[in-house]
């Protein structure tokens, strides 16, 4: 890797839309060569993707809630299966400490929160919950 390699993955860094002739122009390559440049990269690892950095969207009025979990089950990864069938659910993450499961859950309102806490809690593996409403998120 030279000095217009790395010139090549600081512009992609911040700017991974610009084009092939763009990032010759700045480099002072041409653009067959830029591309031949990038896709030795793109083999080589040095850029291993492309993504967009999305600011987080609004959600519309709802409620959302941490729930945490104990269970009672030498299968875990079956009961986090049963949550993931629950569409309000966000994240579910495994947890040490006095619970076993954290899960973060959007919902439209209190009365959706009440029955898929109602669900969660009638199945046998869950010993019991503990639900931590959101008021306000800083971040």
């Amino acid at each position: 890797m030279d000095g217009l390699d790395e010139q090549l993955l600081a512009l992609l860094r911040d700017d991974a839309r610009l084009s092939m002739a763009d990032l010759g122009r700045r480099v002072g390559l041409s653009r067959t060569a830029t591309l031949a440049r990038v896709r030795r990269l793109e083999d080589d690892g040095a850029i291993r993707g492309y993504h967009a950095d999305v600011a987080a969207v609004p959600r519309a009025a709802g409620h959302a809630a941490r729930v945490a979990i104990v269970i009672n089950t030498p299968d875990v990864a079956a009961y986090v299966r049963r949550l993931r069938a629950i569409p309000e659910l966000q994240e579910a993450e495994s947890v040490a400490g006095e619970y076993d499961l954290l899960v973060r859950l959007a919902v439209a309102d209190a009365g959706r929160l009440d029955a898929i806490l109602d669900r969660i809690n009638a199945w046998p593996q869950t010993v019991r919950t503990t639900t931590f409403v959101v008021l306000t998120r800083y971040c």
